[in-house]
């Protein structure tokens, strides 16, 4: 087996055992028994506990990450709609948000998983909103004198509360919640800002 499949089982093994026993049971003797491997062929991957967090954050964030193939001629609000499918709550939501809480509650301990899951997650979601109000901004659809601050709050705006999910770890939103406010946050946006 090679590098990149072990690194696979790995967090797939990860992911497995963090439902069964949370945070606090993820040794890293506990997620090489679970994939199968020895802890030496698990440090020669990842050289601690973090790197492995690290390792599942990315690749958390590259599979929900890519960005769809936006129609060209899409108004904003269709490219929009069509940036934000890739958020919808799947069944693997519990691991993500326990290491957001962990990562907020030991910023200092993990500050690179802190750093980690502050750049993947908002901020480059706000980089690509920001980018397609320039683009809107510039076909003449919005008028914006600040698109950076306008893709912070239309971010506010499209998004569940962040700090209902990290507070409230035996409940997940339904799927048709997140879809919800996405509509009523893009209507209530555009109607302000036009």
């Amino acid at each position: 087996m090679d590098a990149e499949k072990r690194r696979a089982v790995i967090l797939d093994a990860l992911d497995e055992h963090f439902r069964e026993v949370g945070l606090a049971g993820m040794t890293m003797a506990a997620i090489a028994r679970r994939a199968g491997m020895s802890k030496q062929t698990l440090y020669g991957l990842f050289q601690d506990r973090d790197t492995l967090f690290d390792a599942y954050i990315e690749r958390r964030f590259v599979r929900c990450a890519p960005v769809p193939d936006l129609p060209e001629d899409g108004s904003f609000a269709v490219r929009l709609r069509k940036l934000f499918m890739i958020d919808e709550p799947g069944n693997r939501w519990d691991l993500p948000i326990a290491l957001f809480r962990l990562a907020i509650a030991e910023a200092q301990q993990h500050p690179r998983l802190s750093r980690r899951c502050l750049e993947e997650g908002p901020r480059n979601k706000q980089a690509m909103v920001r980018a397609e109000i320039e683009r809107a901004c510039a076909r003449g659809e919005l008028q914006v004198e600040d698109p950076a601050a306008a893709a912070t709050l239309l971010l506010d705006m499209l998004h569940m509360p962040v700090i209902e999910a990290l507070i409230q770890t035996d409940e997940h939103p339904c799927k048709q919640a997140p879809k919800a406010r996405f509509e009523l946050g893009l209507r209530v946006f555009l109607n302000g800002i036009s």
